[in-house]
C-alpha cells in the first residue's frame, strides 16, 4: 500500500532519477519513486545501451570492409533481425534489473504519471496526493516536434531502435548525433541513408572542421548529407514518403524513402507536470535550477539530467547532477555542481568526440590559446586499422600550458576524450600529458602527437 507522506519523491527512475532514489535509500531516508514508462528511463532503454550495442555491429563491419585491402578476405553482412534480437536479450532485462535495485533499498516505486499540485505535494492518478520535504525532477527528455505537416509519418528514434525489419532506404531528418549514429547504422547494415539538415553547421556541440571531415567519412561509406536543406513538409509517396525541402536558393526539392525518421534532437519531457502549481521556473523548455541543483523559485524542488536548462543531455552529466542533488538533500548547501571536464561523443565510424570548450566557446571567453591540429589519419595506428578519415585539433591555453578542449576523430575516440576531459577537470597541463609514459603503441600514447 502506498504511503501518503514521504522525506522524498523522485520523478523519474532514469540515470538521474535512479541515483537519486537509490543513495538517498541507502541513506535511510523514505523514498518514493514515480516512473511513467519503462523502468530505467531513456538511456538504458531507448537510448545510449540499445543505439550503442548496433553501432558496435556497425563499427564492426566497416572495421572489416576498410581491412579488406589490407589481407582481410571474404564478405560480411549484418542480419537486422538477428541483431534486434540480440539487443532485445541485452535491453530487456533492464528493467526488472532497475525496478528491483529500488526495492532491495527499501524505495517505494509508483507506476504512473506525477503531475504537482503544490510545492510540495504531488498527484498520481489511482493513487491520490503524495507529499514530501523535498520533490526531485529527473523526468529526462522525449523527441523533438518538428512542427511540420505530416510529422506524424515519421519515425521516432525509440521506433528506429526497435525496428523489426531495415528498411531499404531511410531519410534522416536534422543532422545531429541521433541522425548521423543511425544513418551510419542502417548504411553499414546495407541500407541507403540520406541525412537532410536545415543549415550548414551539423553536430551542433562537436568541432566545425572535424564535423566536416566525418561528413567525407560518412559520404564514403554511402550515407548522403545534405546541408542547407530545411525540411518543410512530410507526406505519404507510394509504400513509403516523400520529403519536401528547401533546397539551394529556396527552391522546393523532395527526397523519397521507404521511411523516415525524425533525428532533430529530444526535449525536456516535462509536459503535464503542471509545474506552475509548484511555483517552478523553466526557461526555454527546461527547469531552472542553481549550482546545488535546486530550484530557486521553489527550494523544496531540485531537478537533475535532461530535464534541466541549460541542457547537457549526457549520461554521465545527469549522474553528477544527481550526486549533487543527494549531497545537498542530506546536508544542505554543501556540494555544488561541476561539469568541468565533460566528454561527448557520436558512435559513428569514425567516433566523433570532445572534451571541454569549442574554439570558438574559448574565443568567446577572450581566452588566448594554441591550437594543435592535424590529419590523424596518417598515424600509423590509424594505418594499420586502413582508416581513411581522422583528425585532431586540441586547444591550449597560453602561458599556462591548460588543456582547454579537445577535439578528435578517430579510432578509441571516446576513450581519448575521456583522457582529455580528465587533464581538464583536473588543471593537467600539456607538459603533464607529454610527461606521462603512455602504453605504446596505443591511442593513449596518440595524446602525445596530438600535442605537437
Amino acid at each position: 500500500m502506498t504511503k501518503q507522506t514521504y522525506d522524498v519523491i523522485v520523478i523519474g527512475s532514469g540515470p538521474a532519477g535512479g541515483i537519486v532514489a537509490r543513495k538517498l535509500g541507502d541513506a535511510g531516508l523514505d523514498v518514493a519513486v514515480v516512473e511513467k514508462d519503462g523502468w530505467g528511463g531513456a538511456c538504458p532503454l531507448r537510448g545510449c545501451e540499445p543505439k550503442k550495442t548496433l553501432a558496435d555491429t556497425a563499427h564492426e563491419i566497416l572495421r572489416v570492409r576498410e581491412k579488406a585491402a589490407h589481407g582481410v578476405i571474404g564478405n560480411v553482412r549484418v542480419d537486422w533481425p538477428s541483431l534486434m534480437s540480440f539487443k532485445h536479450s541485452v535491453i530487456d532485462p533492464i528493467s526488472g534489473m532497475v525496478f528491483d535495485s529500488f526495492h532491495g533499498r527499501g524505495v517505494t516505486t509508483v507506476h504512473g504519471e506525477a503531475r504537482f499540485t503544490g510545492p510540495d505535494s504531488v498527484e498520481v492518478e489511482g493513487l491520490g496526493r503524495l507529499s514530501a520535504r523535498h520533490i526531485v525532477v529527473a523526468t529526462g527528455a522525449a523527441p523533438r516536434k518538428l512542427g511540420i505537416p505530416g510529422e506524424e509519418l515519421l519515425l521516432t528514434s525509440d521506433q528506429f531502435l526497435d525496428l523489426e525489419t531495415l528498411p531499404e532506404s531511410m531519410l534522416f531528418i536534422g543532422g545531429g548525433f541521433i541522425s548521423f549514429e543511425f544513418a551510419c547504422i542502417a548504411a553499414a547494415a546495407g541500407g541507403k541513408a540520406t541525412i537532410l539538415h536545415r543549415s550548414r553547421r551539423v553536430l551542433k556541440g562537436f568541432d566545425d572542421v572535424l564535423s566536416r571531415k566525418l561528413i567525407k567519412a560518412m559520404r564514403d561509406q554511402g550515407v548522403a548529407v545534405h546541408v542547407d536543406h530545411p525540411v518543410k513538409a512530410v507526406e505519404p509517396f507510394e509504400d513509403g514518403v516523400r520529403v519536401i525541402v528547401s533546397g539551394p536558393d529556396d527552391v522546393e526539392m523532395s527526397f523519397v524513402a521507404a521511411s523516415a525518421v525524425s533525428g532533430t534532437g529530444r526535449v525536456p519531457d516535462l509536459e503535464g507536470l503542471d509545474l506552475d502549481k509548484a511555483d517552478v521556473e523553466t526557461v526555454r523548455g527546461g527547469i531552472v535550477v542553481d549550482e546545488y541543483m535546486r530550484s530557486p523559485s521553489n527550494p523544496l524542488v531540485y531537478a537533475a539530467g535532461d530535464c534541466v536548462e541549460p541542457g547537457h543531455p549526457l549520461t554521465p552529466v545527469a549522474a553528477l547532477q544527481a550526486e549533487t542533488v543527494v549531497g545537498n538533500i542530506l546536508k544542505e548547501g554543501s556540494v555544488k555542481s561541476d561539469l568541468s571536464g565533460t566528454a561527448g561523443a557520436v558512435f559513428t565510424h569514425p567516433t566523433l568526440a570532445c572534451a571541454g570548450l569549442l574554439e570558438e566557446q574559448a574565443r568567446d571567453q577572450g581566452l588566448e590559446f594554441k591550437i594543435y591540429e592535424g590529419d590523424a589519419a596518417k598515424w600509423s595506428e590509424h594505418q594499420r586499422l586502413g582508416m581513411d578519415h581522422a583528425g585532431y585539433r586540441v586547444l591550449v591555453e597560453r602561458g599556462t600550458g591548460r588543456i582547454l578542449g579537445a577535439h578528435y576523430l578517430g579510432a578509441h575516440a571516446e576513450e581519448v576524450a575521456n583522457i582529455f576531459g580528465m587533464a581538464i577537470r583536473h588543471g593537467l597541463t600539456r607538459d603533464d600529458l607529454l610527461a606521462q609514459p603512455w602504453a605504446y603503441p596505443s591511442f593513449g600514447y596518440a595524446v602525445r602527437y596530438m600535442l605537437g
